[in-house]
Parts: C-alpha cells; sequence; structure tokens
C-alpha cells in the first residue's frame, strides 16, 4: 500500500511539471521576440527611421499583453511616446511617458529615472523649464534603481535645462558631471546593446551641451572643438538624429559669427539629413537657419524658397498632429481591448488552474477513502469516515461550481441572485446522495471492521490453541 501511495504522488507530480513547462518555454520564447524587437525599434529612432516604428510598436504592445509584465509594458509604452516625441506631437508623448511611469514607479523602478528624462526633455522642447527641472528632480530619486546610463542623462538634461534659463555656469557644471559618469560607463563593459547604443548617443549630446555652453561663455576655441567633435561623433555611428541638430546649432553660432560660407554648409546637411529622416522640427529650424543666412546675404530667391518650406512644415506638423491624436486614440482602443482580451485569458487560465486543482483534491479525497474501505488491517472509526465525507462534499461542490460557472454568467446574464438559486438546487441534489453514499460506505466499513476483528480473534484462539 504504501508502494502504491509514493506512485500516485509521483503521478501527482508528472502531471503538474506537464502542464507548466510548455507556459514557461511560451513565455521566453515570447520575452525573446520582444527584446529582439524592442533592439530594432531603437535603431531607428537613433538612426532617424522613425516611420518604421508604429508597426514594431504595435507587436510589442500585443506581446507585452500576452506576457503581462510590467518590465514589457514599460519599454512598449516608452517605444510609442518616442516615436510621437520624434514626430513633434508632444501631448501624445507625455500621455504615453505618463503611462510608462506609473507601471515603471510600482514594479520596474530601475527605468523610473529614464522616463521622467523623457518628460522632462519634452517641457524643455515646449519651452517650459520649470516644469523639466521639476520631473528631472523627481528623476533624481530612481537613480539608486538604475544603471550608469541615467546617472549620465539625467545630469545631461539638467545641463541642457539650465542652457535654455541662460545659466551657463549651472550647465557646465552638469555636463561635466554627465561626461565624467557616461566616461564610466564606457568602460563598464556592459553586454546590453541597448545600454551601449543609448551611451554612445548621450555622449554625442553631451558634446553638443559642451559647444553650446562654451558658446554662452564665448570661447570660440572651444565651441568649433565640441560642436565639430559632436557632429564627427554622431556621423560615425549613424546617429542622424544627434548629428543634425548639433549642426544646426553650430550652423547657427557661424552665421552669428558671419562665416557664412560655414553657416551654410551645416545649414544644408542638417536641412537634407532632417528631411530625409522626416525630422520636421528640424526642418523648420534648420529652414529658418538658412532663410536668416540668404536673408542676410541678399539673396531674396534662396529666402523666399526656405522660407516656405519653413511655413509648409509647420503646416504638415499642426496636420499631422491631428492625424496623430486620432492614431493615438485608435491605440488606446486596442490597448484597452488588448487589456481585456489580456484579463479574460488570464481568469480563464485560473478557472482552468482551478479545476485541476479541485480535480487533485477529489482525486486525494477518494484515493482516502478507497485506501480507508480496502485496507485489510486496518480498523477506521466511523466519525474519520465522515469527517473526510464533508471535506469530499465541499470540494466536490466548488470543482461543479468551477466548471459550471462560465456556463451560468451567460445564462443568468451575469444575475447573483439567479446564479445562487441554481447553486443551491445543485446542491439539494448533491447532498442526499451524499448522504446516501455515506451510509453505504459506514456499512460497507462496519462489515471490514467485523471481518478485521473475527480475523484478529481467529488468529489469538489458534494461538492460544498452539500454546
Amino acid at each position: 500500500m504504501k508502494r502504491f501511495s509514493i506512485l500516485i504522488v509521483l503521478v501527482f507530480a508528472s502531471v503538474a511539471s506537464a502542464f507548466s513547462q510548455p507556459a514557461h518555454t511560451s513565455k521566453n520564447r515570447l520575452q525573446a521576440q520582444f527584446d529582439s524587437l524592442w533592439s530594432v525599434s531603437r535603431v531607428y529612432l537613433v538612426t532617424g527611421k522613425v516611420d518604421k516604428l508604429p508597426p514594431l510598436n504595435a507587436r510589442m504592445l500585443q506581446i507585452a499583453e500576452k506576457l503581462h509584465v510590467d518590465s514589457t509594458f514599460v519599454w512598449a509604452y516608452n517605444s510609442i511616446a518616442n516615436y510621437f516625441s520624434a514626430k513633434a506631437d508632444y501631448s501624445m508623448a507625455l500621455e504615453y511617458n505618463f503611462k510608462a511611469i506609473e507601471i515603471a514607479d510600482r514594479g520596474f523602478k530601475r527605468t523610473s529615472t529614464v522616463l521622467y528624462g523623457n518628460v522632462a526633455n519634452i517641457y524643455n522642447k515646449l519651452g517650459n523649464y520649470e516644469a523639466a527641472l521639476r520631473y528631472l528632480h523627481n528623476g533624481e530619486k530612481y537613480m539608486i534603481y538604475g544603471t550608469l546610463l541615467t546617472g549620465s542623462y539625467v545630469p545631461e538634461l539638467l545641463a541642457s535645462t539650465y542652457l535654455n534659463l541662460k545659466n551657463p555656469d549651472s550647465a557646465l557644471k552638469y555636463v561635466q558631471l554627465a561626461f565624467q559618469v557616461n566616461m564610466d560607463q564606457a568602460h563598464s563593459n556592459t553586454k546590453d546593446p541597448r545600454e551601449r547604443l543609448s551611451a554612445k548617443q548621450v555622449q554625442a549630446v553631451i558634446y553638443r551641451i559642451f559647444g553650446q555652453v562654451y558658446e554662452m561663455l564665448h570661447e570660440p576655441e572651444l565651441v568649433n572643438y565640441y560642436y565639430r567633435k559632436s557632429i564627427r561623433f554622431s556621423d560615425s555611428l549613424n546617429l542622424q538624429g544627434v548629428s543634425t541638430g548639433s549642426a544646426i546649432y553650430y550652423g547657427a553660432y557661424l552665421l552669428g559669427q558671419k562665416k557664412y560660407d560655414e553657416a551654410k554648409n551645416y545649414g544644408i546637411k542638417s536641412f537634407n539629413a532632417a528631411r530625409n529622416d522626416h525630422y520636421k522640427n528640424d526642418v523648420i529650424q534648420a529652414s529658418g537657419l538658412l532663410y536668416d543666412l540668404y536673408v542676410q546675404r541678399n539673396n531674396k530667391d534662396s529666402a523666399f524658397y526656405y522660407v516656405t518650406i519653413n511655413h509648409l512644415y509647420r503646416d504638415s506638423i499642426a496636420a499631422e498632429q491631428k492625424a496623430n491624436q486620432l492614431q493615438g486614440l485608435i491605440i488606446n482602443q486596442q490597448l484597452h481591448e488588448a487589456e481585456q482580451n489580456a484579463k479574460a485569458a488570464q481568469d480563464e487560465e485560473r478557472r482552468k488552474q482551478n479545476i485541476e486543482y479541485a480535480a487533485i483534491a477529489l482525486g486525494i479525497v477518494v484515493f482516502m477513502m478507497l485506501f480507508l474501505l480496502l485496507s485489510r488491517s486496518m480498523i477506521v472509526n466511523t466519525r474519520m469516515i465522515e469527517i473526510v465525507g464533508v471535506i469530499g462534499l465541499l470540494v466536490i461542490f466548488e470543482f461543479i461550481n468551477l466548471v459550471v460557472h462560465p456556463y451560468l454568467v451567460t445564462l443568468t446574464n451575469d444575475s447573483p441572485l439567479l446564479m445562487l438559486l441554481i447553486l443551491v438546487a445543485i446542491a439539494a441534489i448533491i447532498v442526499p446522495l451524499h448522504h446516501r453514499l455515506e451510509h453505504w460506505i459506514k456499512h460497507k466499513l462496519v462489515e471490514k471492521n467485523k471481518t478485521v476483528r473475527l480475523a484478529a480473534a481467529k488468529r489469538t484462539i489458534e494461538k492460544l490453541e498452539g500454546k
């Protein structure tokens, strides 16, 4: 009997392992697919191929719903926010950054600092520098959870914000701190390609900020050195977004120095790159730079051309923002539907697990009763049968409830009163059956106990006669 009990336990363990293994493997496969999509989306973003992001973002969001893990939701929302930010639709970018922050602060805090930094960066673009500082200081609270990347990203953004506030001394302090941390990260040999790429992007921006700071501090040699270094470094890594921005800042500086030929070269470089990569805000700034250049050189035809381009792109951004709002509504609806589907799938999975657990419990109860009935040497008190019977009744009722619950919801239109009446009717059927079964088992048990006692008495008499 002992060997039989051990066999039953091993069978249950094997069944549990069979149920859990495929789900675990499937999740690993989905996570690997998600990580691959995220890496590709990051490359598209920093190399200026932002129009390729929407299908990747949609797929990442679908996988995130299946995995239902905080980190995947954070990265998916972050990628969507980056797309809208690149398209200069800052309201949608803020919405998805805030969605990511809500989840990150709860269960994935190592990304909170970067997300707060992204929000601050958007407020910088909107000219709300006080709000940018507030979110950067909020992000600093989570730096202990993050990586070295957060240690350079936050001071880099603080330097940019103080530049916008015309405070070059504070900007220099923070950009030097960002550079120091960034160099530490460059020598940390991180294995995560996403962190390596982000660190390079931050490094290119840091060089540009040095150029802006020294421009305010009137250090022309350092201005030329750092602007050119930012552009060369960005071009070597195909970081078109950073390269374009640095070329615009440097071109504007050269225009102020009346170095028209050099300003024209950097203005055209930034203008062409921004148009090719669909960075509309950069097109507006580059065309504005070239317009100012040609006005100063009294070239009316070229000035008219670039001011026309400038107005066209401003109108395009306004129209695109309306389209993006519609797209955002579509994404929100898809997200809502996906959340509902995921919740329904989770509930169904949980119900199946509960049914399995109830079936296992019922099997254990039945096994115990059979063991007690069929054991040839054990005398069992009828009180034990009553206790086991009550447990079995409860398990059976719960098992039936789990199985029929979805059908009851549909049949009764989720009416609690009707569901209660049906469950009471089911209980009214199984309780008498339980009493009959218990009575039959007690009868069998009494007969078995008599047989056991009679056999024991015969053995005792035989021993006494032998003596």
